[in-house]
């Protein structure tokens, strides 16, 4: 299985944005373990709006990973299944499973509107 891991506000913190675009906080709370125990069953890769060279960075960083990153405008691959190294691309990959703190479930369109459109107060 492959699983696909959100950048901004799932493994960095995130506190306050997108500022001027540095990585300004530490890992979330559990993060880099997590990161671990999944890549102990499944390949990983991490997706992010950032530049994959600046984040590939700072996990190496925080947590020593074994890390490779895809150049923007450059496809290095068609899907992940490397479980000794993570990822890090501004692409989304086929994956058994996305972690983003963002995230809406989709199930049909009619549960999705509800959830993104908040009701009319009266």
């Amino acid at each position: 299985m492959t699983i696909a891991v959100d950048f901004d506000g799932v493994i960095h913190a995130y506190s306050r944005g997108w500022q001027d675009g540095s990585i300004y906080d530490p890992p979330m709370p559990g993060a880099l373990d997590g990161l671990r125990q999944l890549m102990e069953r499944d390949a990983v890769f991490v997706f992010t709006a950032r530049h994959p060279e600046q984040v590939a960075d700072w996990l190496f960083e925080h947590g020593e990973f074994n890390i490779t990153w895809e150049p923007p405008g450059e496809v290095m691959c068609e899907f992940w299944n490397d479980r000794s190294r993570i990822l890090v691309t501004n692409r989304k990959l086929p994956a058994t499973a996305y972690l983003d703190d963002r995230a809406v479930r989709f199930t049909d369109w009619d549960q999705a509107l509800t959830d993104l459109i908040p009701a009319q107060k009266d």
